[in-house]
């Protein structure tokens, strides 16, 4: 499946752990992530909020190390798609099962298989070029795969299996990099990618576990199942909502009556959804607020009224709560992100 709108809250979950543990103000970020930590947590969170708090979270460390530590820590979590390679009978079977699935921790992220080579198999991170996608995200999504395979190699490893390639931006000092993960590290222009020999792609694990492979995998199509269910009825209600707020009647008998269902049904289905009317209306607003400013050249302040802002300023202050940045700002990096993503295709 191809990248999409939301993020597993599990995973979520664990990168709030680690934020917490190196001291970020966590009250700050809650707004980021859309999240009100007085009620239950959502069981899906906006990929466009996860790298709003991936960018925050960058400017309060200031650490180039972060990425890699970050990586490493998500590497070793007991999450399905950890342990879906690590049960593999070997890398080669463990990456091509999961595939499918990975969408459900990456969001706007997805890894593809390039075995064109006869000596290595490469794997890449690609982004959703219509979300914005944090360079730390890109970064750790890589650490995080050669984390995985480097466990699953266990003491078979030999430091030629595994190699990183990454922007400069992204390695002060190669070599420290490489000291502080274990694996080879190459700094390139243009590429967030990782290279598996082929030795080390075919060869079996330090413990497959075959009956909890299956297992595992099982449980990757349950949650799958789930996951577009969600992502049905979630969409739907977005999708009203913004044409809600274009017509400027956001009332919940308004969402209801789109529905042909009654208030009560819709409070259920809300719900279920783990969230509430005003936080799905509240990412509506945002929604489309991002959709207008990538996607046209209307004046901010008219983005503002149509989002259902009667002044500016009320809008400029959230867009900066939704994504710590000005609209103009967003607008700018955005433009400058689909630039420079066009050149690197040329």
């Amino acid at each position: 499946m191809a990248p999409t709108a939301q993020v597993d809250i599990v995973l979520v979950q664990h990168l709030l752990n680690y934020w917490a543990e190196r001291g970020i103000d966590m009250e700050q970020l809650w707004p980021v992530l859309g999240i009100d930590p007085t009620l239950p947590l959502p069981r899906w969170v906006e990929t466009d909020r996860v790298a709003d708090a991936y960018d925050f979270v960058a400017r309060q460390l200031n650490d180039l190390m972060f990425a890699f530590d970050l990586g490493l820590y998500m590497a070793r979590r007991d999450m399905p798609l950890q342990r879906l390679l690590r049960y593999a009978p070997s890398l080669r079977k463990g990456i091509e099962a999961l595939l499918p699935y990975v969408y459900l921790n990456t969001g706007s992220l997805r890894y593809s298989i390039d075995t064109s080579a006869s000596d290595e198999v490469t794997i890449s991170v690609e982004r959703h070029p219509q979300r914005h996608v944090s360079p730390l995200q890109l970064t750790a999504a890589v650490v995080i795969m050669a984390g995985v395979c480097h466990d699953v190699l266990g003491s078979t490893y030999r430091d030629s299996d595994l190699c990183l390639y990454l922007p400069p931006t992204q390695v002060a000092d190669v070599r420290e990099v490489s000291e502080r993960i274990g694996m080879r590290v190459s700094a390139t222009d243009t590429f967030y990618m990782l290279t598996i020999s082929r030795a080390a792609w075919e060869r079996p694990g330090h413990d497959p576990q075959p009956v909890l492979f299956r297992s595992v995998q099982r449980e990757l199509m349950r949650q799958d199942q789930r996951f577009k269910e969600h992502l049905e009825l979630h969409n739907e209600l977005k999708d009203i909502l913004q044409m809600c707020l274009i017509r400027r009647n956001v009332s919940q008998e308004g969402v209801a009556d789109q529905l042909g269902i009654s208030v009560r049904n819709l409070q259920r289905r809300l719900r279920a959804l783990g969230t509430t009317y005003q936080n799905l209306l509240d990412e509506a607003r945002q929604g489309l607020a991002m959709k207008l400013i990538c996607e046209g050249d209307l004046p901010l302040y008219e983005v503002a009224y149509m989002v259902g802002y009667t002044e500016p300023s009320a809008f400029y202050k959230a867009f900066r709560r939704w994504t710590g940045s000005t609209p103009g700002d967003y607008r700018q990096a955005y433009l400058s992100a689909i630039s420079a993503i066009s050149s690197a295709d040329e």
